[in-house]
């Protein structure tokens, strides 16, 4: 038909197709290894090349490297954020839960640290608030049953965020040596921190 725009609104609303789909994924993914492994310095080629699909490719997705890189942050830290939440709901008292919070927060951190860093705005909005909120909780909690020693809990909750930091936990895990050392040794420290003393 004469006059008709074969390009218009409703073609907005389509879903990618497959291949784009696919596409996405693999620069995503990619794009993650890459940050995660050197941080913002990647180049585009370089995640091109490791998704296997032309530069062109993902600059039709993200106009910058600096918005695929906040994609990929941001997609880091709703994963992590998942985890830690998931994490605590496994856990039964207090204690447990404040441990199963910094052993999954270190093993998420020791991999994906560029990535977390809470020098990173969309970092600050999101995982670190997230994380502080639910060490409040977690020490409220402990504090209604007697657990941890009387204080304002997100007082307490921004001290111990203090050794979740990504940048504290590679350090910390390059002096224990293993992950699972320091992220232990951490959450010893923590949980003597909340103890009532005598």
């Amino acid at each position: 038909m004469a006059g008709v725009d074969r390009h218009g609104p409703q073609d907005e609303a389509k879903p990618p197709r497959g291949d784009a789909q696919r596409n996405l994924e693999r620069v995503l993914r990619a794009a993650q290894e890459l940050f995660a492994e050197r941080g913002p310095e990647v180049k585009m080629g370089e995640v091109a090349a490791r998704a296997g699909v032309g530069v062109g490719t993902i600059y039709r997705r993200f106009p910058s490297k600096e918005q695929l890189f906040a994609a990929v942050s941001e997609a880091a830290c709703a994963d992590t954020r998942h985890c830690l939440a998931q994490a605590a709901d496994d856990a039964t008292d207090p204690a447990a839960k404040l441990r199963a919070i910094v052993v999954a927060h270190y093993r998420h951190s020791l991999h994906l640290a560029p990535l977390l860093d809470s020098t990173d705005a969309p970092t600050q909005r999101g995982l670190y608030p997230a994380l502080h909120a639910l060490l409040a909780q977690v020490i409220a909690a402990g504090q209604a049953q007697g657990r941890f020693r009387v204080g304002d809990p997100p007082v307490l909750a921004a001290m111990a965020v203090e050794l979740l930091d990504p940048r504290a936990v590679l350090r910390l895990c390059r002096l224990a040596g293993d992950c699972d050392a320091a992220a232990e040794g951490a959450a010893d420290f923590i949980l003597a921190a909340l103890c009532p003393t005598s």
